[in-house]
């Protein structure tokens, strides 16, 4: 409509590129959602008064996908388009484009050391795409309407929903907001009833507020409007929208076209009277700002005192009707409700599919005789948007409730509920699907790829503004040249040290394509909100790039500056280490983390300059009396590394304030500054920045003396907006909350504080956003955009900030802490346990009359409450705890007037320096799932009574031991009373695994097995020691060990005491129990395929040395009983004996396809040839039942080599393809359950999959691990499923529930796992780790009682063997 393009046909080739594009590529859709949209809304403000700030709005996720809108949009810019903003956005993203292609040429260490980690390459510090394809987990329906009160009673409907959606979209961790800007109040006048009159409705909003005193987009009428379609931008940019179109027989209050390009203004002064030019003449001025030029609606000449306009007004619109054709009329003519539907459905055809329309009205078919040109002409536009909706929408979305129907609102609740509760589903799926991180990490924390995107993402925000560049080249050649010193970059606040960062990151893999960027913001997030958290997070990322896996290191500033160190020192890698506004988390004048010499690696930092008597933030007074720069001016590097940010030049600063400048900034004819504010001195991007959004909020005549006092004058401007109360309250929520508030959370504390109605509050809350523009920030969350603008807030409203506080702390103290999820599993309420320590703790600092205020700080819930902080852990990280603890000892140094207290706080309370210490050193366990609280806190709580038993004394520690002895649910305890002691200094196996040159004289186990007689023991199997171990799993220890035994590869245990066991070529028997050979079978194995299995207790079968048939041994004889030959030239490839001995399944080799043979052992025969044409079966991928029922077996297609391999099971009674599935990628281990009748495979993918046998369906997805699953193992008795990665890249097992998918425990031992083994229903879990000479043993507490866990926990008082054998050592090497 007018509103979106210059013609009607422009308009519609628009939409048609639009849904193509959706068509073409479905990942793509929502960007290209988001790019037309940001395009028509600064079309739809209709003025160019907003295009400074177009790039600035809270749109992070969306400029840099403006390429594609670009390449769409300039040829439809009509005179009603805002053009600057489309150019200067397209100038960020030619340069963003431009970036990526360069740095995607070099090469990725990442990517080139697995294929599949090629969407990881974010490791390497690149810029973001300029697609961003993920968006935030927030869903918002969006009410499209007019103003006609008919639908007041309808949207009440859509908000009575809103309990029940919201707890659904919570459940799944999604935010949920009603976005209503409508304003659907009384009619005035009785006239105004029915179908409403357009040109009373037209009338009736011609008042002065309207039009004057607001935006230039905004006056004229178009406030509604351009409110309305800054929402739609705004929920555009990062969460998922879901339409509600009211619609009947009326659109709504016709709008005045704001601009009108001068060749379509020419073309109709020429047909219009004299008195209609006059009239067009004076309403409209032209502009000659724009390319091609227009005329501009002269809104300022409505007099505030008069309403004689009206008149004037309503003629002047009469005049367009009459003189513009239909096609000029649909690009200029148009209502708010026109407009939200070509921004949001006719824009998209994701939004169109899921958009719910309410027809409240019939559509007539003519209209009345007597019918005005108004009447006749939204009679034509209804007709014209009803054809293009009813082509776009889905039928099954619409709801039509005529006025001859009667219908109860418990009847349209129902309709409407049903019809948001597919369109949630769906966009539940499709984030799952879309999410840019995998499940399959390589074994590289989400933590820290969650981190580096939202670096990446920021750092694409702040790069679209402006500095003063003149550094860049010595930047430049800083990287380029060979300074093996830090260069540090100094400047004053706002004069945009962050901005040039994120230059650097766009340019950097220009300079040098080699470059590793390892970039950091300073409090961007809690892993940056401390210089050892940083500092860690820097070293992770470093570590995965240097050696693939993560560092594990305890969490201290000097591990993590070692490995930094050590890492820097190899040469091995070009990093380039960037910290910004280190000045904020440096609060002690040591510098010893901060590497001086960087070899061949270069290392930034930007400090703030300390502000001469800046007392506006007390948080940071203490670190402001530590003058950073000249600390590092003491350490040596040389004053050529050192450089300052300066403000703008004269020239620079006019050129800003003109027409411009730099990417951030677009030249804009119809916004003037004032000339006089070009003279201000203190010329920083913050400063400039704050002048443009003053004069686009309209206030360019206000006078400004001095250019600090900005942020005021800002604030008493919103003030003036708003009631002064409310903009208080609204910028200290957000202001107050660490890392930005969710947007429903942001509105429930403001209207619990305020008492005003949900509609109200959330009507203010979007003009709010609106206004603020620039200066609010939306990633993932809403938060300020600038620390200056932040700091100035908290100075104005120093007073309420305590009340802002208590009412946070209140509003999630007052949730539940767990929500209730699909299929009974709860999900943590993540914000609750964020935020709420943080306020409580700020709540009861500024408390003034509260005494023992310290005590109550560090003795509360949140600190002493075991299964609290489990939950914290688990649901938010353990960074947020440590956070949690930092804060508290900060906010009581600086809380506490006689400055004791801080320190008493990190020593004088045990349970809070005892909490810290176990954090720090299993930070990096608890990172990758927090489900293993409760294992290490158990263990570290023995282990430190053990080493300082006077910790039992403190009655917090006390009581958490009695917590973890009185658990009722499955957890995982640690038997081994030194797993640390083995464990080692874990700094210096970091540091010397990569080496390889300090390899360890220990060599762990090859093989764990079960051993079948009563009681819970292992054997071990070490073939470069030659020896086997028998273990008492349940008291950690070995009980008989056999040396000697010359290269034990493979084992089968037979009987109680017997096993075979492969000696070289050799299968011999041995009694395990008094440590002696009993037989050696005849014949030799094949060297490559030494393949057997156990028949029954007397006999055996193992593949030929030839391998082309199976030998059938006797195993007190050692003597050959029977062969099964496979047939001439047949060689065989595998061997498969089912639990009971009866069926043998063999893979052959040599035919095409590769065939399967079965054949039943007890009867001597070959029962079945199977093969599928065109395929061949990857036997070493294969599994059978117990009873031989069934055997599965992965394929792959030989005529389709590239595409994923798929499951095949046979059943075996009958010989025929039982099932058949086909994942969406590689099948990497796979297991059979006959108890649960299903089949377990492991994916490449990291996920695990659970098929029905009986119908066929997949039953259950496991997820938790972040590598391939390449081992399955399931306990005896089938019930309990073992997992792991054997290439160690995840090092964690976890312990699955087959019946009910149920995630039973999860660890991550100290070392990579070589091979491990599960007692019957996951009582015990034996471990044997890389170059460990003991087995890590952990108990499965509180699953299956009265089972046979009870059974076997009985069981395992039984003594293995001959007690007079206990704990002997064997020789058999004679």
């Amino acid at each position: 409509m007018g509103n979106v393009c210059s013609s009607g046909q422009k308009k519609k080739k628009d939409k048609d590129s639009a849904s193509e594009k959706s068509d073409d590529s479905p990942p793509y859709q929502e960007a290209d959602q988001k790019d037309t949209l940001i395009s028509t809304d600064t079309n739809a403000a209709g003025d160019s008064k907003r295009a400074p700030l177009a790039a600035v709005e809270a749109l992070p996720e969306v400029t840099p996908q403006m390429p594609e809108a670009n390449g769409n949009q300039p040829p439809s810019q009509g005179p009603n388009s805002k053009q600057q903003p489309p150019t200067v956005q397209g100038k960020i993203s030619g340069t963003d484009k431009d970036s990526n292609s360069t740095a995607q040429g070099a090469a990725s260490d990442v990517a080139n050391a697995n294929p599949a980690a090629g969407n990881l390459s974010v490791l390497q510090g690149k810029p973001p795409p300029s697609r961003k394809i993920e968006r935030d987990k927030k869903i918002v329906v969006y009410i499209l309407a007019d103003n006609s009160p008919e639908y007041k009673k309808h949207k009440r409907v859509v908000h009575s929903l809103y309990k029940h959606f919201k707890s659904k979209c919570q459940s799944r961790g999604f935010d949920f907001i009603i976005s209503d800007v409508h304003d659907t109040s009384e009619p005035d006048g009785p006239a105004e009833q029915g179908n409403g009159n357009p040109r009373k409705d037209f009338s009736r909003l011609q008042e002065v507020k309207r039009w004057t005193q607001t935006p230039l987009e905004a006056q004229g009428g178009h406030e509604e409007a351009a409110n309305c379609l800054c929402e739609i931008t705004r929920h555009s940019a990062g969460a998922y929208i879901v339409p509600v179109l009211f619609l009947g027989a009326t659109l709504g209050t016709p709008m005045l076209p704001l601009t009108i390009e001068s060749q379509d203004f020419t073309s109709v002064l020429g047909t219009a009277s004299e008195s209609e030019r006059l009239l067009l003449e004076k309403w409209y001025t032209i502009d000659n700002s724009y390319q091609p030029m227009c005329h501009r609606l002269h809104a300022q000449q409505v007099d505030p005192y008069s309403g004689s306009a009206n008149a004037e007004l309503n003629e002047l619109l009469a005049v367009l009707l009459r003189l513009f054709s239909d096609d000029v009329k649909d690009s200029y003519l148009t209502t708010v409700v026109e407009q939200e539907i070509n921004n949001t459905v006719l824009m998209s055809q994701e939004l169109a599919k899921r958009c719910i329309w309410i027809q409240t009205g019939a559509q007539l078919s003519r209209p009345p005789e007597n019918a005005t040109q108004l009447e006749l002409e939204v009679q034509r536009r209804i007709s014209r948007v009803y054809g293009e909706l009813k082509s776009q929408l889905c039928e099954k979305n619409l709801i039509r409730l005529l006025p001859t129907m009667s219908i109860l609102d418990e009847e349209l609740s129902a309709v409407i509920e049903s019809l948001l509760d597919k369109a949630l589903a769906g966009i539940f799926e499709e984030h799952q699907q879309k999410s840019s991180i995998p499940y399959n990490t390589l074994g590289v924390d989400r933590v820290l790829l969650e981190e580096l995107q939202l670096v990446g993402h920021y750092s694409k925000l702040l790069a679209q503004n402006s500095a003063n560049f003149d550094i860049m080249n010595d930047v430049k050649r800083y990287i380029r040249d060979s300074t093996a010193q830090p260069l540090v970059v100094s400047g004053a606040r706002g004069s945009g040290k962050s901005v040039l960062v994120s230059k650097i990151m766009e340019n950097v893999h220009r300079w040098k394509p080699e470059a590793q960027l390892v970039l950091r913001y300073a409090n961007l997030s809690a892993r940056s909100s401390d210089l050892t958290s940083l500092l860690g997070s820097m070293a992770n990322q470093m570590s995965v790039l240097e050696t693939g896996h993560q560092c594990q290191v305890p969490h201290t500033l000097e591990a993590y500056a070692g490995v930094i160190r050590e890492i820097l020192g190899r040469q091995q890698r070009f990093f380039v280490l960037i910290i910004d506004g280190v000045d904020e988390l440096q609060r002690e004048e040591t510098l010893d983390w901060l590497p001086q010499q960087l070899g061949n690696s270069k290392l930034i930092l930007t400090v703030s300059e300390l502000a001469e008597a800046d007392g506006e933030e007390t948080a940071t007074t203490a670190g402001e009396s530590f003058d950073m720069l000249a600390a590092l001016a003491q350490l040596g590097i040389p004053p050529r590394c050192f450089l300052r940010l300066r403000q703008f030049t004269e020239r620079q600063w006019h050129d800003i304030l003109s027409s411009g400048g730099g990417d951030f900034y677009a030249a804009n004819g119809a916004l003037k500054l004032p000339d006089e504010w070009k003279t201000l001195h203190g010329k920083t991007p913050y400063h400039a920045k704050s002048l443009w959004w003053l004069a686009w909020l309209g206030h360019v005549a206000q006078p400004i003396s001095e250019i600090g006092d900005i942020s005021g004058r800002i604030l008493q401007v919103l003030e003036s907006k708003f009631a002064a109360d409310q903009v208080e309250l609204l910028l200290l929520i957000v202001r107050l909350s660490p890392w930005g508030i969710r947007e429903s959370d942001c509105l429930g504390v403001f209207q619990k504080m305020t008492q005003l109605e949900a509609l109200v509050a959330f009507k203010i809350w979007s003009k709010f956003c609106w206004l603020m523009g620039p200066m609010l920030l939306g990633l993932k969350n809403i938060r300020i955009a600038d620390r200056s603008f932040g700091r100035a807030v908290l100075a104005r409203y120093a007073q309420k900030q305590w009340l802002v506080h208590e009412a946070l702390r209140d509003y999630f103290d007052r949730q539940d802490s767990e929500f209730k999820g699909i299929q009974g599993a709860n999900t943590y309420n993540y914000q609750k346990y964020l935020k709420l320590p943080y306020h409580h703790f700020c709540a009861v600092i500024e408390d003034k009359p509260a005494p023992h205020k310290i005590d109550i700080l560090f003795n509360c819930f949140y600190f002493t409450d075991l299964p609290w902080i489990a939950n914290k852990v688990h649901a938010t990280g353990p960074d947020h705890l440590l956070h949690d603890i930092l804060q508290a000892e900060w906010l009581a140094k600086s809380g506490d007037s006689s400055g004791d207290a801080g320190e008493a706080g990190a020593t004088d309370y045990v349970h809070i320096r005892f909490l810290k210490q176990f954090l720090e050193q299993y930070l990096h366990e608890l990172s990758y799932d927090g489900q293993q609280f409760y294992t290490l806190m158990k263990y570290y709580l023995k282990t430190r009574f053990r080493e300082s038993p006077e910790l039992k004394d403190d009655e917090k520690i006390r009581s958490w031991w009695e917590c973890t002895n009185e658990l009722e649910f499955a957890f995982l305890e640690i038997l081994n009373a030194d797993l640390d002691a083995e464990n080692g200094n874990r700094g210096e196996q970091a540091a010397e695994q990569p080496e390889g040159d300090a390899a360890p004289a220990v060599k762990g186990y090859d093989l764990l097995v079960n051993l079948p007689q009563p009681g819970c023991y292992v054997a071990s199997l070490c073939t470069e020691r030659a020896e086997i171990c028998i273990w008492d799993v349940k008291n950690c220890c070995r009980i008989r060990e056999l040396q000697g035994i010359q290269q034990p590869t493979a084992m089968c245990p037979v009987g109680s005491y017997e096993a075979a066991v492969l000696c070289r070529r050799e299968i011999r028997v041995i009694n395990l129990d008094e440590g002696r050979f009993k037989v050696t079978l005849k014949g030799v194995m094949n060297q490559k395929m030494p393949y057997f299995g156990l028949h029954d207790q007397n006999h055996l079968v193992c593949l030929s040395r030839n391998r082309m048939y199976v030998n059938l041994m006797n195993l007190e004889s050692g003597d050959c009983v029977t062969t099964f030959k496979a047939g001439e030239d047949r060689f065989l490839n595998s061997l498969l004996v089912s639990g009971d001995g009866r069926i043998l399944v063999c893979g052959d080799e040599t035919q095409k396809p590769f065939p399967l043979l079965v054949w039943h052992l007890s009867q001597r025969k070959l029962l079945y040839d199977l093969r599928i044409p065109h395929h061949d079966f990857i036997t070493s991928l294969s599994a059978i039942t117990h009873e031989g029922s069934y055997v599965c077996v992965v394929a792959k297609e030989l005529n389709e080599p590239t595409t994923p391999n798929f499951i095949v099971v046979y059943d075996l009674q009958s010989g025929t393809l039982f099932k058949k599935w086909k994942p969406s990628c590689n099948t990497v281990s796979l297991a059979i359950s006959q108890v649960n009748a299903c089949v377990i495979a492991g994916l490449e993918d990291a996920k695990i999959l659970i098929w029905d046998l009986v119908t066929g369906n997949c039953k259950s997805t496991l997820i938790g691990h972040n590598a391939p699953v390449t081992f399955l193992k399931l306990d005896p008795l089938g019930k309990v499923l073992l997992s792991y990665d054997k290439e160690g890249r995840d090092s964690a097992i976890r312990m699955w529930e087959l019946n009910s998918a149920k995630s039973l425990a999860v660890f991550k031992p100290p070392a990579q796992v070589s091979t491990c083994e599960i007692l019957p229903n996951g009582a015990f879990v034996v471990l044997a780790l890389k170059d460990r000479n003991a087995l890590l043993t952990l108990a499965l507490k509180n699953y299956g009682a009265g089972g046979s866990g009870d059974v076997l926990e009985d069981e395992c008082g039984t003594l293995y063997g001959n007690p007079d054998n206990q704990h002997k050592v064997f020789d058999l090497s004679n």
